[in-house]
């Protein structure tokens, strides 16, 4: 007998699964955007356990007639392609024919459809076969329940985060769909609370008030533009309303959320020099392209496409960002105070970022910052050279001598290395002494980043912020008292990131991640004249850092040009 075999089915659909169903939200996707191909004008989504223990949704699409019930539980069983034209003509979202029994193989899965013209039916699979089938009650439209999501398959059961993580990723889906068919009333409940909801009415303004707050959803410019291959509809948030990750770029290809790499880089790219530094915008792409020119049938989950042409899509993209921001006042409104109580500590200048390293935060001096000899930058530690500062280039790099040759040193990167060690150390030694604020400062997230973050209050806590999150709002009401005093908001809004980004660090780890994204935004910046003084402090920090050579991410702090080989290129010696 040879070794090869046919599969049964109920082991190929769990193989299946495997590559369509990872979590609650791909269950989620599938069956929401089943109910969008059925042409539904209001779809319910209603989920227990973070749709761990529960999946509902209801639709009031076109239904399925009596018999279709059947072959809708068939794998490749699809009313959307009928011939390879089909294939390469796609409007519809989905076309495999796969999610249906692939979500039955690893849970308990009901259908109740109705077409309205036939009566309707309920159908019941669990573990990949029929236990009922009996007649519904509804008059047109599907629900589809899907309960005990992979009960038989603890393996990818154990892989799922947290009830918060689970949810949060449905909450962030039906978000971005809800941006793509701004015409479907969607509602979203979760343990009997609403989480979201839309009027369907076509209003794309008031869905990113409700996702993104009111402040945000205001401040949003529009454009429109096509080339030969496709049109695109742009919604950008002014540059005064960042994030400090990429994923607040959405994009919709033919109301399909898609992911997509390079066209989110061309947003961003788009807004270059109107950024901070490692923050990122608030943007809505839609982009409306023939069939054609697409390829949707590269990932199981039909979430990354390929694109004929992108380059001439990303030139388009930039090209409308660019000219959308030149044209728009782009005047930031005044920024929140943050009143707190912070006795006897001095408020922070320019040399917060080049402060002592064993007093943190403190403004150095008089008599440490005195007219500098020669010599005044000699190390504590031996590693780093003895050398004398001789001048400054191109506003970034600090120029030293010795007897050994020229060094150059990058102010940004050394300023950033030294923040980084105090950072740290501050963190380590002392998370817990808290200072309570006077008044609480609001943290601006959306409902899906809310949800993401209960349950993490511990986590916050461990490094010294007291962190209250509800469904509503999110507010810092005690933070460590090493923090300065103006920085607050920025400071956690760079942990609370850190925390979404990387959700399974350790105290440690989190630390040093917090501790690198801190330096890096409130470091010395390149083309900043620094006086001798503050280049005093600067050095002796750095030679006391306990690695004065590279900065938090490798790069280097000082380079040196020996006096041998700048003869070389000057061509006094020849070897």
């Amino acid at each position: 007998m040879g070794k090869i075999i046919r599969l049964d089915e109920k082991l190929a659909n769990m193989i299946a699964a495997g590559e369509v169903v990872e979590n609650p939200a791909s269950v989620v996707k599938e069956l929401v955007e089943n109910a969008l191909d059925a042409k539904s004008t209001r779809i319910e989504v209603d989920l227990e356990g973070a749709g761990m223990k529960r999946i509902r949704v209801i639709d009031d699409g076109e239904g399925m007639a009596h018999d279709d019930v059947d072959i809708a539980l068939e794998r490749h069983a699809t009313s959307k392609i009928k011939t390879e034209h089909d294939l390469h003509h796609i409007q519809s979202l989905g076309f495999r024919g796969e999610a249906l029994p692939s979500i039955a193989s690893v849970s308990t899965l009901t259908l109740e459809s109705s077409d309205g013209a036939t009566t309707a039916r309920r159908l019941t699979i669990k573990n990949g076969r029929r236990e009922s089938d009996t007649i519904g009650t509804m008059k047109q439209g599907t629900a589809i329940s899907v309960e005990g999501l992979f009960y038989n398959t603890p393996a990818r059961l154990k892989h799922l985060k947290g009830e918060p993580r689970e949810l949060s990723m449905v909450v962030d889906y039906i978000h971005k769909l809800a941006l793509a068919h701004p015409r479907v009333r969607f509602t979203l409940t979760h343990d009997r609370k609403t989480l979201f909801h839309t009027t369907g009415d076509g209003n794309t303004q008031k869905i990113l008030y409700q996702i993104y707050g009111a402040d945000v959803a205001k401040s949003m410019m529009t454009f429109t533009a096509n080339n030969a291959y496709f049109s695109i509809r742009g919604t950008l948030a002014k540059p005064a309303h960042t994030r400090s990750a990429r994923r607040h770029v959405t994009l919709i290809t033919n109301g399909r959320v898609i992911k997509n790499t390079r066209i989110v880089k061309a947003v961003i790219d788009g807004y270059k020099t109107y950024l901070p530094t490692h923050q990122y915008p608030i943007a809505l792409l839609e982009i409306d392209v023939d069939p054609l020119l697409i390829d949707i049938n590269i990932h199981p989950q039909k979430l990354d496409i390929k694109f004929s042409e992108e380059r001439r899509l990303i030139e388009l993209i930039e090209t409308n960002v660019r000219q959308t921001l030149v044209r728009a006042d782009l005047t930031p409104t005044a920024q929140k105070t943050t009143p707190y109580h912070q006795p006897d500590q001095t408020r922070m200048d320019l040399t917060d970022a080049i402060e002592e390293p064993n007093t943190p935060y403190q403004t150095p001096k008089p008599e440490e910052t005195s007219e500098p000899k020669s010599r005044q930058t000699k190390a504590t530690s031996s590693r780093f050279p003895d050398i004398e500062y001789i001048g400054q280039y191109a506003g970034t790099y600090l120029l030293f001598q010795n007897d050994e040759g020229l060094y150059m040193l990058d102010q940004h990167a050394a300023a950033e290395r030294i923040r980084y060690e105090q950072y740290y150390r501050a963190m380590q030694a002392d998370r817990t002494t808290q200072q309570t604020l006077l008044t609480p400062i609001a943290i601006d997230l959306t409902g899906a980043e809310r949800i993401a973050l209960q349950g993490s209050e511990s986590v916050f806590e461990a490094i010294g912020i007291h962190l209250d999150i509800t469904d509503a709002a999110a507010n810092v009401t005690a933070v460590p008292t090493w923090f300065p005093t103006d920085h607050v908001e920025r400071y956690t809004e760079a942990a609370i990131e850190t925390v979404l980004d990387e959700r399974d660090l350790a105290i440690g780890p989190l630390i040093d991640h917090v501790a690198k994204e801190l330096s890096c935004k409130h470091s010395i910046r390149a083309n900043k004249h620094l006086s001798r003084d503050e280049i005093n402090v600067l050095m002796r920090n750095l030679a006391n850092a306990h690695n004065p050579f590279t900065c938090p991410h490798g790069r280097p702090t000082l380079i040196k040009l020996t006096t041998h080989e700048i003869e070389r290129m000057f061509k006094r010696v020849m070897s």
